[in-house]
């Protein structure tokens, strides 16, 4: 039995905030160890290898962007100010307009809701530049939350934080593996390609767009 959905639930980057790696590391490239520079041009894999640890141990919330700024200058030789490189590393988001459009009519008539692997750098720097993006009641934050999409603790905490049925939210994302593991808790999911194809998944499960 399906229940008809009062709650959804966006994903932020790649939906509402599309983002581009290659602006930081173009970036970057000029700002690090000649080694390194290689590999951020040529040896991407082994370049993103390197910082792996770090960004998701940012995103659990285990450390703090300083803390990140303070490893990369050991890792691979950054030679950037902690301001300098927190622009590196945040100026890659933009505005998918018609999808803020979209949910903040959907705001409306539903509680909209959000579910984001993030740090508090990159969110802070969206939300300062990007007001319009929060039209949803409440951010569960991976770095706040201490655990990632797709974890299980993960939508444990999240859904007890917005205190929704999961029987009755849908989900959005890009990324087919945190729909899946939004989907054991009976959760719905459209996986997001565009605002036009998300308007008909959304009409296909009832929602009022």
């Amino acid at each position: 039995m399906h229940y008809s959905i009062t709650d959804i639930i966006f994903d932020l980057g790649k939906v509402i905030v599309p983002f581009d790696w290659e602006i930081a590391f173009s970036r970057l490239a000029g700002r690090v160890a000649p080694e390194v520079a290689r590999w951020v041009t040529h040896d991407r894999q082994t370049f993103i290898d390197k910082i792996t640890g770090p960004v998701i141990d940012m995103e659990r919330g285990l450390i703090t962007f300083t803390e990140f700024h303070s490893l990369l200058r050991d890792i691979i030789g950054l030679d950037a100010s902690l301001d300098e490189f927190r622009d590196i590393w945040c100026d890659i988001f933009w505005l998918n307009q018609d999808v803020v459009k979209l949910g903040t009519e959907l705001a409306k008539r539903y509680p909209c809701w959000l579910m984001y692997n993030t740090n508090r750098a990159h969110y802070e720097w969206i939300m300062a530049r990007f007001p319009s993006v929060v039209f949803y009641r409440q951010a569960a934050l991976s770095y706040k939350l201490g655990f990632m999409k797709p974890e299980r603790a993960y939508y444990e905490k999240a859904l007890e934080l917005f205190g929704v049925n999961p029987q009755r939210a849908v989900f959005i994302d890009d990324i087919q593996e945190n729909l899946d593991g939004a989907a054991v808790f009976g959760i719905r999911t459209i996986r997001f390609e565009n605002a036009k194809s998300l308007m008909r998944g959304l009409n296909d499960l009832g929602v009022i767009v």
